[in-house]
């Protein structure tokens, strides 16, 4: 769902790998499905010189939002 709501707001969503030790790893150990919306940071994270740009924010807060109000369409439902 959450590549659906990336095509149609035509934002690119590739599947990126997380190592970390995110929260998400334990879910999907259970059998829960989940996905992580990172935003782009040329200076990597969890550094004092992480940034990103507003522009990049502003994508992953639109993704997030069309995603959250059409999760009660069922995949393949308009």
């Amino acid at each position: 769902r959450l590549d659906r709501a990336a095509a149609e707001l035509q934002i690119p969503a590739p599947h990126v790998p997380s190592g970390a030790g995110h929260d998400a790893a334990s879910f999907a150990g259970a059998g829960i499905a989940t996905a992580m919306i990172f935003v782009r940071n040329e200076n990597g994270s969890h550094n004092p010189h992480e940034a990103m740009e507003i522009a990049d924010l502003d994508q992953a807060i639109r993704l997030l939002l069309h995603f959250v109000t059409d999760f009660d369409n069922p995949p393949g439902q308009p």
